[in-house]
């Protein structure tokens, strides 16, 4: 019986969707920011939306080297993907936030 999602068809739509991702976060941004005075504060911010799915393509990618590595169950497995994941998470979030003062600065 074969299944129905093996780990290569994940492997390539992880792929398409990490290369894919910033491409049609620029598309929309550019169509969202079409109808103003300045668009590139739309096509920079769906880009960088675009981009999270690389980010999650890599994380995905270091989550299977150190499950493989350590394996599923063990506990500092489990500790070193909650540091690792609360850490980009909370640089995501700054990053993020400065990002958008930057923004609202420039609107204003």
């Amino acid at each position: 019986m074969k299944q129905l999602i093996d780990p290569n068809m994940v492997q390539r739509v992880m792929l398409f969707l990490a290369v894919a991702g910033p491409i049609m976060g620029l598309i929309v941004g550019l169509f969202l920011g079409a109808h103003e005075k300045c668009a590139w504060p739309k096509m920079l911010a769906g880009t960088l939306i675009g981009a999270l799915l690389s980010v999650s393509y890599g994380m995905w990618r270091v989550y299977n080297a150190i499950t493989n590595a350590m394996g599923l169950d063990s506990v500092a497995n489990l500790v070193i993907e909650l540091i690792m994941f609360a850490v980009l998470g909370a640089a995501l979030g700054l990053a993020g936030f400065k990002i958008s003062n930057i923004f609202k600065r420039r609107m204003n």
